[in-house]
């Protein structure tokens, strides 16, 4: 009996078809092995090969073994899921499937959309000189009825017989040196998170540590300290701001500003230096889910958000200390939509912005249109083309890794319940017309996911999800990537112990490690992960895996003018100066980070001058990572330093 004829309801069938599109996503989280070059599986001691039957591309399409001829249908790509793989067909990118998931013997195997689910994942278990291919729900063998063209591969009980072997290559993939450190405990599922200048990490929940839900007037926050892992719970009340889901900005004097949420119009500010937090003006239109980013001008642009309050007319209003909240009536929440399954609802949500000179923003994505944004006044909006290769790219990432260039990575065309990419590409928007080109695609597809940039310009992802569904890890990428501007490529990182998907965070640490936590915040859900793991990158490590030697900063002024020169001290020989912003994320949009490098030279003293941009629209004013690195690539340990 065919999948497509067999006698189901469509709520029976929906749940099947949806864990279809996940499997592709599960075997990409692989720890040990990525995607592997498409190779030939041949029935041991034999010239038959594993066979979609016709080469054909429709899902129920059998699999049969047939004379190796080398065409794409006889052709299979690995994809490692912890120790299981999956198996897609190389003609239609489909997935080896037990019917209906049945555990009997004789149930045929056959091509089917991937999903992630469990009759779609296989062990390779040595024996007779290759492998028996077990699948993971039965634990029972791949094998046909007998060594002819056209027979089936069914599901057997296993025996370890010659007839159920199968000869395959399995690549290796090359992993840079990197490391993870064990997950550290937090008191609350850090939803959101913010660099505070003195290296701490604020983080926090909702009205609970482990759960969200309406507008309970309180927010669960913690201090994370990375130096010694400790951290240091508060219950934030006096705001009566819950905090869930929120727009974030780091303000220019280091203050942590947090607009709406499920308090949709409510917008409360964490003063590092008090360790308090009090009340600000409320926002025009109440809004949760949104983008924001602080301005050139040390204001505050938010736009988007219909996940709380009303639903659409999120149009964007613009903060200052000095006057409130002020709508840009010009900016329509319009401007910013994707097509999503779930209308403007989720269409509005987690906008990529960045800002550039006079107090204007770039909007990247995560629409496949792009704008700029000018935020005087009522405001106004032009176009700045589209990501026309990309389409939408909801719960994607973009990341200003250099002056003037953003790079952006993954995402789903609608919020969940859609294949993600595995697309890249670097925005330049250094003229009026931004330039959009395509680069290398990371070797797994992600959504949920987050990308943090290093002093090198080399930028982290992790995390993330192929098939995105809130409040699950099913096909959890537990495999970062490494993006090098140089080459334009990703690399493979030591995989992480914890899935990091929908309502994780990641950080750049001032020590150039990267912090990665959070996950689920759906009350006792197993999804929920209330800690952070700290990722040791390949620049901090020599080839063998030991620590590097690093530079050091021995003295950096705490204050840096716009459009001066600094003297640092520090380690000779240094052949890179970069910034870092510190930043904050939620939701896996980070719009404050921003990497800026640094023209310098040397003193007579040994000195290093280092040239601070005078532009507020790249070097935006607060507070920054002020790294040095060797000619190794290894930075130093960061020296704080404001920009102003």
């Amino acid at each position: 009996m065919n999948h497509h004829t067999r006698n189901w309801s469509p709520l029976a069938w929906l749940p099947r078809w949806i864990g279809a599109c996940i499997a592709l996503f599960l075997l990409c989280a692989a720890p040990a092995h990525a995607q592997s070059a498409p190779v030939p599986i041949k029935l041991s001691g034999t010239n038959l090969c594993l066979d979609i039957s016709g080469g054909v591309v429709d899902n129920d399409a059998p699999a049969i073994i047939w004379t190796c001829h080398g065409d794409a249908n006889q052709q299979w790509i690995l994809t490692s899921f912890g120790t299981q793989y999956q198996l897609a067909a190389s003609h239609s990118n489909k997935c080896l499937d037990i019917q209906y998931a049945s555990t009997a013997d004789n149930a045929p195997a056959l091509q089917w959309t991937c999903s992630g689910t469990t009759n779609q994942r296989y062990t390779l278990r040595a024996q007779n000189g290759g492998y028996a291919i077990v699948a993971a729900h039965s634990g029972k063998c791949l094998a046909p009825n007998s060594a002819a063209d056209g027979q089936a591969v069914l599901q057997k009980t296993c025996t370890g017989a010659v007839a159920q072997t199968w000869n395959v290559t399995i690549q290796q993939v090359t992993v840079l040196p990197s490391k993870w450190t064990s997950p550290i405990t937090l008191p609350l599922v850090p939803a959101a998170a913010a660099n505070l200048p003195n290296g701490r990490v604020l983080v926090w929940s909702a009205y609970d540590r482990f759960n969200f839900g309406g507008d309970a007037g309180q927010t669960y926050t913690a201090i994370f300290n990375p130096a010694n892992n400790s951290s240091t719970e508060k219950l934030v009340t006096n705001t009566q701001h819950d905090m869930f889901c929120p727009g974030t900005a780091n303000l220019p004097d280091g203050r942590i500003l947090v607009n709406g949420g499920s308090s949709d119009a409510k917008t409360s500010i964490y003063n590092p230096s008090t360790n308090a937090w009090t009340t600000a003006a409320q926002m025009v239109r109440g809004r949760g889910y949104q983008g924001a980013a602080t301005l050139s001008n040390g204001g505050v642009f938010t736009i988007g958000g219909s996940w709380s309050g009303n639903i659409g007319d999120k149009d964007g209003e613009t903060w200052t200390s000095a006057t409130g909240w002020r709508l840009n009536s010009a900016v329509w929440d319009d401007y910013i939509l994707t097509g999503d399954a779930g209308g403007i609802y989720r269409s509005d949500n987690h906008a990529w912005l960045f800002a550039v000179s006079n107090g204007r923003v770039f909007h990247a994505g995560p629409s496949k249109q792009m704008n700029w944004i000018d935020t005087a006044g009522n405001g106004g909006v032009t176009s700045a083309g589209t990501r026309a290769a990309d389409g939408d790219a909801m719960n994607g990432n973009a990341v200003l890794y250099d002056i003037g260039r953003i790079f952006t990575v993954g995402g789903a065309p609608d919020y969940e319940n859609s294949n993600a990419t595995a697309n890249a590409h670097v925005i330049d928007i250094r003229t009026t017309t931004p330039t959009v080109r395509k680069v290398a695609s990371m070797a797994y597809a992600r959504a949920f996911h987050n990308s943090v940039v290093l002093p090198n310009g080399q930028i982290v992802v992790i995390g993330g999800q192929a098939w995105p569904v809130t409040f699950s890890d099913d096909g959890a990428v537990l495999v970062p990537e490494l993006w090098d501007p140089a080459t334009e490529k990703f690399s493979r990182l030591a995989s992480m112990a914890t899935p990091r998907t929908y309502h994780s965070v990641a950080l750049l640490l001032p020590d150039g490690r990267v912090l990665s936590g959070g996950g689920g915040l759906c009350g006792s859900c197993a999804t929920n992960h209330p800690n952070v793991e700290i990722l040791t990158p390949p620049y901090l490590l020599n080839a063998n895996g030991t620590a590097a030697t690093r530079p050091t900063i021995t003295a950096a002024p705490a204050d840096a003018y716009l459009g001066t020169t600094i003297a640092v001290t520090a380690t000779t020989g240094m052949q890179k100066f970069s910034l870092v912003r510190m930043s904050s994320v939620t939701h896996s949009v980070n719009n404050e980070q921003r990497r800026i490098p640094l023209n310098f030279t040397v003193g007579t003293s040994g000195e290093y001058q280092l040239q601070i941009p005078a532009d507020p629209g790249i070097a935006v004013p607060g507070y920054y990572m002020l790294f040095a690195m060797n000619a190794a690539g290894v930075p130093s340990v960061a020296s704080i330093v404001r920009v102003r």
